[in-house]
């Protein structure tokens, strides 16, 4: 009879722990995030008294926030400084529309008119970015008329 209890007990706790171990959760790795831009494209001159459709390719959650970046170089592409364009986008959006007029907000933020640009995209809080290729700006401010 003993044995039996014995035996009964342990199946009991078999059961038991089979049963706790079914009920947890399983935990999902998440998703990297990847991004690439894909415009502003190489040597392309943007009018920065309109707008201007900056679009990239996203790979990872749906949820992750990016910021972007504009960066101003020299002539001999020396980093005269950077700007804001935009932060906590969401990434899988896969594009932002900048302006209108974001030729004005540049001559409020450089000392001298960078000679070529490149769009920076940082993911909220990681260590992925993407750079740009580098690319041109014109602006006239209609001040100057």
């Amino acid at each position: 009879m003993k044995n039996i209890i014995r035996l009964s007990f342990i199946v009991a706790l078999v059961v038991a722990v089979a049963g706790i171990t079914g009920c947890q959760s399983q935990v999902t790795p998440e998703i990297p995030c990847s991004i690439e831009i894909t415009s502003p494209g190489l040597w392309e001159s943007l009018d920065g008294n309109g707008t201007y459709e900056i679009t990239w390719d996203w790979t990872g959650p749906t949820n992750k926030k990016v910021n972007i970046t504009l960066i101003g170089y020299t002539e001999d592409e020396i980093e005269l400084g950077t700007m804001s364009i935009a932060s906590n986008v969401l990434g899988a959006d896969e594009s932002y529309v900048w302006g209108p007029n974001f030729g004005a907000d540049i001559w409020a933020s450089f000392e001298d008119w960078p000679w070529w640009f490149k769009v920076k995209i940082e993911v909220t809080g990681e260590e992925t970015e993407a750079l740009s290729e580098v690319f041109a700006i014109q602006w006239w401010n209609p001040e100057w008329d």
